[in-house]
């Protein structure tokens, strides 16, 4: 009898613990209630001249989806404020995001959000974002470390959310780091690391904005929630895939990156969304799976428009395979500037990608490379 007792015991416990998960998740949770969002976004300027303006990504742009997102989430609308154009001055700017601070309380979450140019002095060591009026030669631009010098003195809450679309966005994650213990604790996601420029499409956007709203192909763990460190994987494979970009993450101690952001959405086919190779007469080329029947899947290819979508067999796909060089490997990089190609040292990579050290020169210079832009050095 005492050993049936204990067998019901044990049976009962298993269930019990099995059942855990779902009867309470103590993982920290985003509650928009407390939150505040601070978004910039510029797709033009005062000084055409200096900064181009990009008139294409006025079409659905996503500064616009992402506010659009918060206050359909539930935050106040009271607390999020949004400058757009013409309206993102620097006094401006100044002005909102300190008002904006000063109201902040303890526990509070601030989410910050930038999309447009920015700019770096790499002798200085220094980066500017592009609000409306900056002009050549950094003049009344926005200073990445004026950002955190005004979170710092006038932020009251716990966590600050900090995100960049725009070349050298890597600022962010390099004064955050900087900051690593601070009583407020960061997280930080950018398009870029600090040295690279940015492509001037959405793509990290877009994939922040997937992680936002649920999108299963995000839920990497299939575990029906979207967390903090699934958005920042999901939108660093994004960019290399599509843009051969390096998205950077950091989160410090006192915001977790299992941050659950979401519940995802259940997946309808787990083959969308699928980053693949297809072949094209005679050559590879980077796709995505956009839709299936039986072996046959339909693909988008990057950078092609949707008048190249087809169906095609497993005789023409292939899953996506890099070249990946290792550390220490001698390279040639082809510079965006002119195009030509400069020895170089292969420090790091991942996923076709590749952090080098630019023969003669210092780790100011260091740059991520993307697939199309390098190769062995054959001596």
């Amino acid at each position: 009898m005492k050993l049936f007792r204990r067998f019901v015991w044990c049976l009962v416990g298993s269930v019990l613990l099995s059942m855990r998960p779902a009867l309470a998740d103590e993982r920290p949770h985003w509650k928009p209630a407390k939150t505040w969002a601070f978004v910039v976004g510029l797709l033009e300027w005062q000084h055409p001249e200096v900064f181009h303006s990009f008139p294409a990504a006025k079409i659905n742009r996503r500064d616009e989806q992402l506010v659009q997102f918060f206050e359909q989430a539930g935050v106040p609308k009271d607390r999020i404020v949004y400058l757009q154009d013409a309206y993102a001055t620097r006094t401006r700017i100044s002005q909102e995001f300190g008002r904006l601070l000063d109201q902040t309380q303890p526990g509070d979450l601030l989410v910050f959000y930038f999309c447009g140019h920015g700019s770096r002095d790499r002798g200085a060591d220094e980066t500017w974002f592009a609000n409306y009026d900056a002009g050549a030669n950094h003049v009344n631009a926005w200073n990445v470390r004026d950002i955190f010098a005004l979170i710092e003195e006038r932020f009251h809450g716990r966590q600050a959310l900090l995100m960049a679309d725009c070349c050298h966005s890597g600022a962010l994650y390099d004064q955050a780091r900087k900051h690593h213990q601070s009583p407020i604790a960061y997280a930080v996601l950018t398009s870029s690391y600090s040295h690279n420029s940015s492509t001037g499409h959405w793509t990290f956007s877009d994939g922040v904005l997937q992680g936002l709203r649920g999108e299963s192909v995000v839920d990497l763990d299939a575990d029906r929630t979207v967390t903090l460190a699934e958005i920042a994987k999901h939108s660093e494979s994004e960019l290399a895939f599509v843009e051969g970009q390096k998205s950077m993450f950091f989160s410090t101690e006192g915001f977790p990156a299992g941050t659950v952001v979401v519940p995802a959405k259940p997946s309808s086919n787990p083959r969308l969304g699928a980053r693949i190779e297809v072949e094209y007469r005679g050559k590879w080329y980077r796709a995505k799976t956009i839709g299936t029947d039986g072996e046959k899947r339909k693909v988008h290819y990057v950078n092609f428009d949707s008048s190249w979508d087809e169906w095609v067999g497993p005789d023409r796909r292939r899953p996506y395979q890099p070249p990946q060089f290792a550390a220490g490997d001698k390279v040639l990089v082809k510079w965006e500037m002119d195009q030509k190609w400069y020895p170089a040292t292969v420090r790091d990579g991942w996923y076709g990608l590749h952090f080098v050290r630019y023969d003669g020169y210092g780790a100011s210079a260091d740059e991520w490379i993307g697939p199309d832009s390098i190769r062995l050095h054959e001596e």
